[in-house]
């Protein structure tokens, strides 16, 4: 499967989270965040996610 690069911004605060949890899992920030929006996506094609107002973030 071909890959591509997402760039977002984020707090300090978040990615310093962030990175305590992927050191924790023992992965990598990108592996974490990949699985963080795998499993929503999973969610969410399940109809599992209650607002899902992605129109207005068109």
């Amino acid at each position: 499967m071909e890959t591509t690069t997402i760039t977002f911004r984020t707090t300090e605060d978040t990615k310093k989270t962030l990175d305590m949890i992927a050191l924790e899992e023992n992965r990598t920030l990108s592996n974490l965040i990949e699985t963080i929006i795998l499993r929503y996506l999973e969610k969410y094609e399940n109809n599992e996610v209650e607002d899902k107002k992605h129109d207005e973030l068109i």
